[in-house]
């Protein structure tokens, strides 16, 4: 049951919800810069991304690369929360050839992407996904320039709020998802409107 419970987490939040670049992702900025970034959203357009599903692109956070999949990240917070919710959406919105590459590019080695990939492998994903939540805000609970911990605060279809943590690393030079193992896997918890409030405001797709 908790096999079961683990991939349907991990393939519904990726349910939320390009420009090319050619610049490097830039260090972290100095400390009032990370701060202010802690607690502003970042300026960036939604674009159709795999599924149908809306992924974000900001010209100053990333990503900078877009092939194979997008990636790619500036290394101050926009980065890594860009990284969160691209990752998200591609880990269920990539069709069968493509999945690979995101384990690849967008998730840290580790038990949790292998037990991912394994879950991920036993599945067809094809088409348009109807009517699927979006992402419409966020909460850094950690941060400094080799690890963060960001909240996505999500809206369903039928307007339930929904808040997921988010763990990123950048011990490979660029921000990667970490996936806990399986029997460590979050919660997905329904939040109020009124603890919406604590959650900086994503701009609208």
């Amino acid at each position: 049951m908790k096999k079961k419970v683990f991939i349907v987490m991990m393939t519904a939040m990726a349910l939320l919800t390009a420009c090319s670049h050619d610049d490097e992702p830039a260090p972290a900025n100095d400390n009032a810069a990370v701060e202010a970034a802690l607690t502003t959203s970042p300026s960036l357009t939604w674009q159709i991304g795999p599924a149908g599903l809306s992924e974000p692109i900001s010209k100053d956070a990333g990503p900078f690369e877009m092939s194979p999949v997008p990636h790619g990240f500036s290394q101050p917070p926009h980065g890594a929360l860009l990284a969160a919710m691209t990752a998200q959406i591609w880990m269920a919105g990539a069709d069968d050839e493509n999945w690979p590459k995101v384990a690849e590019y967008l998730l840290e080695p580790g038990v949790g992407r292998d037990q991912w990939a394994q879950s991920r492998a036993l599945v067809s994903v094809k088409g348009i996904v109807q009517n699927p939540a979006h992402f419409v805000g966020f909460k850094f609970s950690k941060y400094n320039d080799k690890e963060a911990l960001v909240i996505l605060a999500a809206k369903w279809s039928d307007g339930m709020l929904t808040a997921y943590p988010v763990q990123l690393s950048f011990a490979t030079g660029q921000w990667r998802v970490v996936i806990p193992p399986q029997d460590q896997a979050p919660d997905l918890e329904k939040i109020t409107e009124e603890q919406l409030k604590d959650f900086v405001t994503l701009p609208k797709g």
